[in-house]
């Protein structure tokens, strides 16, 4: 497996395959002709998996909305989900769906005004409008989105496997003393404080998780990479260490690297 938790950019393309700062949309036409066009060209055997990470810049907003609406961005994710499975070059593949994560939004200025019923009436007016939680909120939606259609495959396939990494990562910093964090969770989110929501009252991250509010620091990092192999392990035994066949190498392609990874796949 991967040298560290969760491989950085580099390792992913020691690995495998990588595109970076695309959206569910732009990757479309790369994803047929480089990742299943490579596949094809080498021949088998297939991927033992693929992930799919989209989303978390579809999500972003822009004047009119979302960089990609929520139905056209459900319509690609299905496009590569159907296409993997169908394929015979990817017949034997299995897939993971990972949700776009949440960001991290400054906490608004005015706390102590909350302890004014009519001041924390109109602090939590002005967040909920605020760009910042709006787009927390964009990211919440296209990650149910990824899990409903996670959800609708994992019970027609036993190929397919989805992470709520929204979940993952906010749940982790949720605390209420005498509580579980699912309950934290649950708690903060009927009185609207979910930790990086920028809501009055609540929380931001951790430090570690985020560098800038939108980017992964090591914390992050950690918990995805424990998140993916629990479940990939869980989901399917067979990928344990002990039971690989051979090790597999993907060729090198020429795919310009910059930041972070969106879709990739690894056997190594």
């Amino acid at each position: 497996m991967f040298k560290h938790p969760f491989p950085t950019r580099w390792q992913f393309y020691e690995h495998g395959l990588i595109w970076i700062r695309q959206t569910s949309r732009s990757l479309r036409r790369q994803f047929n002709e480089y990742l299943m066009g490579a596949i094809k060209s080498r021949g088998p055997p297939a991927p033992l998996f693929i992930t799919i990470f989209l989303g978390a810049n579809d999500a972003c907003l822009s004047l009119s909305g979302a960089m990609v609406p929520l139905e056209e961005y459900e319509e690609h994710i299905r496009h590569y989900l159907n296409t993997i499975l169908d394929d015979p070059a990817t017949q034997e593949t299995k897939v993971i769906l990972i949700s776009p994560p949440p960001v991290n939004v400054p906490v608004p200025v005015g706390e102590p005004l909350l302890d004014n019923p009519d001041a924390a009436i109109i602090l939590r007016s002005v967040a909920s409008q605020s760009r910042g939680h709006r787009t927390w909120e964009s990211k919440r939606t296209y990650a149910k989105k990824i899990v409903e259609i996670g959800k609708e495959y994992e019970a027609q396939t036993s190929r397919v496997a989805v992470l709520d990494l929204w979940y993952a990562l906010t749940k982790s910093v949720c605390r209420i003393e005498g509580t579980t964090q699912d309950d934290a969770f649950y708690h903060l989110d009927i009185d609207e404080m979910l930790p990086g929501s920028g809501m009055p009252g609540a929380k931001p991250f951790d430090k570690g998780y985020f560098t800038d509010g939108l980017h992964f620091g090591d914390k992050a990092y950690e918990i995805l990479g424990r998140e993916l192999l629990d479940l990939a392990l869980t989901k399917w035994p067979e990928l344990k260490r002990e039971n690989f066949p051979r090790r597999v190498r993907l060729r090198q392609l020429p795919v310009p690297v910059e930041s972070t990874a969106n879709m990739a796949f690894a056997q190594d």
